[in-house]
């Protein structure tokens, strides 16, 4: 096509390329913390989608009932993991401009 240049094209991609990747690093050293609805369960999670501490009060511990502690722990974990998913997924889409760029995105 005349007057298109594809280079130009390119190197704005790369470009771009390079600052999602730049931004996917600082991410990963972020954390998000989710409490349980009864504050019993408290996750941290990297926006890498790592785990990084689960703390679980005193109160939350009744050996008649472990399968409750479980059940919270499972679901806090599932809700930090989301929101840390949630939070990655807009920063990068302020970088990209809120295009999708498949693998990278």
């Amino acid at each position: 096509m005349p007057g298109v240049d594809l280079n130009y094209f390119i190197r704005q991609a790369n470009k771009l390329t390079e600052k999602i990747e730049k931004r996917k690093l600082e991410l990963a050293e972020e954390t998000v913390e989710k409490k349980s609805a009864n504050d019993l369960v408290t996750v941290k999670v990297s926006c890498s989608q790592e785990v990084k501490s689960i703390k679980i009060a005193a109160a939350a511990v009744d050996p008649n009932d472990i399968a409750m502690l479980e059940d919270l722990v499972i679901a806090t974990v599932n809700a930090a993991l989301a929101d840390s998913k949630a939070h990655m997924q807009a920063e990068l889409g302020k970088v990209s401009g809120g295009i999708k760029i498949p693998g990278i995105t």
